[in-house]
């Protein structure tokens, strides 16, 4: 879970972990101390400002709200399939795409006003596309980097848990290097794969965007083209705001 305070060009973020759940006295108080250290905002100024919120994880979201009450009195805007900052969609369940992958959509189509795949390298790792005339037409979706680590550590009798970095080569001369290389490069083979593959169904091509906590160790292994933001949510979220305001 990210929090961003931002204040005209001023940006300041802070990552906590969403499992497990702690009480509301927990988050109210990261929140204190994330707003203390702010020093471009005060608790005071905070009163009069509104919140926007991109959650995927339900059994936290009403514990976050909760603990906000003490620091703004505006209930916060929550992004969904509704507000989407002018985005349209044509899929068929369109309550079913994540609120991260819609701010995703948004930051990265109205960065560069053209169409877009949002690769977002996060828990799960997604590829979000907007086609022509600002419209989300889907994706895919696979398990992100830090679940590959995971399954191959808790699944497997023998191989060890790893810290996930960026490859040397990719032919992997022990245990941990072998698990290296085939999580990231897999991972970077899957997506070029799947951006290949749209694009030929589409008849255009797409701005690559690559974003999320593990952006930056796919980025270097990624043989396409691509721009790096691994903060791209925040800009999404900014965007929605802002076009909701006006």
């Amino acid at each position: 879970m990210f929090l961003e305070l931002k204040t005209n060009k001023l940006s300041s973020i802070k990552k906590i972990p969403s499992y497990p759940p702690v009480p509301v006295s927990v988050y109210r108080q990261i929140l204190k101390s994330f707003l203390d250290d702010c020093s471009a905002c005060s608790n005071k100024n905070l009163q009069q400002k509104e919140v926007i919120i991109s959650s995927v994880v339900p059994d936290i979201t009403p514990l976050i709200v909760e603990s906000l009450r003490d620091f703004c009195t505006r209930k916060p805007v929550f992004v969904n399939h509704k507000l989407t900052g002018g985005l349209s969609s044509s899929l068929k369940k369109k309550k079913g795409i994540g609120a991260d992958r819609i701010a995703n959509a948004a930051g990265g189509y109205f960065t560069f006003n053209e169409p877009v795949a949002v690769i977002d390298c996060g828990t799960a790792s997604t590829v979000t596309v907007v086609g022509k005339g600002a419209d989300i037409l889907g994706g895919a979706i696979l398990p992100g980097i830090g679940l590959m680590q995971k399954a191959l550590s808790m699944g497997t009798a023998k191989l060890p848990d790893i810290s996930v970095k960026k490859p040397n080569r990719f032919l992997g001369r022990d245990t941990v290097s072998a698990m290296t290389t085939g999580i990231i490069h897999g991972t970077a083979g899957a997506v070029k794969h799947i951006i290949n593959g749209i694009e030929s169904e589409l008849g255009y091509e797409l701005r690559i965007i690559l974003t999320g906590g593990f952006a930056k160790t796919l980025s270097p292994v990624l043989k396409l083209h691509h721009f790096l933001k691994p903060n791209l949510i925040f800009e999404g979220m900014r965007v929605i705001y802002l076009k909701r305001k006006a």
